[in-house]
């Protein structure tokens, strides 16, 4: 009897050995995927508009956006490929081909389509702007002034010069910043606060005279998964998706939009570093988007 106990024991973590490896041979065999549509039916806009009020984001911002997203979809007539329903896509894999990555002849005829048509800033901003807050007068501050605003005001005359400073504080490519994390210091010195429930992503590219944002778009958690919501680029459409995790979203972006910069960006999540904000992040994933890889 005492030789046989130690064997049962010792068969039992074999079997759990094998177990183990078969669980993550199988798991190799999977590939991660996200989901997404391009906000182009009202179904879509009236969720989407149900999700961003109910994480605080106010309904006159939402109806300032909307006919920005309405006008594009009636501008493009097969000119951008969109989906319209929710389309499941491997992470790192993107629908459009994106505005950096084209001929400038081909953007140029491009815009040609589209009217009044938004940037990734101008659409987030328009969404957060009300909700940002800081215990600094940032009018009194020596921000550059940013052209793409100067096109923003001009169509909507109840920004302020409040506004006007906090997009130069968020957006703009200041030279007394040489890294991400003097920008951070910036905007912890302006006593700059940002929602909880809703986060803005930005996409920081680090040179050697300045730092550059280069994207932007908001996120937001429900039932387990990660929402985002962008305009991608100028003359490309609005979009909607859901990861599984934060971290889907940075591999996402890093193996994909953001390849060619990674090893000069900073992915900021409000006023955190990605890889700080997802230590502190306590989301459980519910809706585990794997698909079979062969």
């Amino acid at each position: 009897m005492r030789i046989k106990f130690p064997l049962l024991i010792i068969a039992c973590c074999l079997l759990l050995m094998a177990c183990s490896h078969k669980h993550k041979t199988t798991l190799k065999n999977y590939q991660a995927y996200y989901s997404f549509n391009n906000v182009t039916t009202s179904s879509q806009e009236k969720q989407l508009a149900k999700d961003l009020r109910s994480k605080g984001i106010p309904t006159k911002n939402w109806d300032t956006l909307e006919p920005y997203i309405s006008h594009y979809n009636q501008e493009n007539t097969g000119i951008q490929p969109v989906v319209k329903k929710w389309t499941q896509s491997k992470i790192g894999k993107d629908k459009n081909q994106f505005v950096t990555s084209l001929d400038e002849k081909i953007v140029e005829d491009n815009k040609s389509h589209f009217t009044d048509d938004l940037n990734y800033r101008q659409a987030s901003f328009l969404l957060l702007h009300s909700l940002l807050t800081s215990s600094s007068d940032l009018t009194k501050r020596d921000l550059p002034l940013q052209n793409e605003y100067l096109n923003l005001k001009s169509h909507h005359k109840e920004l302020t010069a409040k506004d006007q400073a906090l997009y130069s504080l968020l957006f703009g490519d200041n030279p007394n910043y040489q890294s991400t994390d003097e920008l951070l210091k910036a905007w912890k010195k302006a006593g700059l606060k940002f929602p909880e429930k809703v986060k803005l992503l930005s996409v920081f590219q680090n040179s050697s005279d300045n730092v550059s944002n280069i994207y932007t778009a908001i996120a937001y958690e429900k039932d387990g998964s990660v929402y985002v919501f962008e305009k991608q680029d100028p003359t490309l459409p609005y979009r909607w998706s859901r990861f599984n995790t934060w971290a889907d979203i940075k591999t996402h972006w890093l193996s994909n939009r953001f390849k060619v910069f990674k090893d000069n960006l900073d992915i900021l999540v409000n006023d955190q570093k990605f890889d700080d904000f997802l230590k502190d992040s306590i989301l459980i994933p519910k809706n585990n988007q794997l698909a079979f890889q062969e």
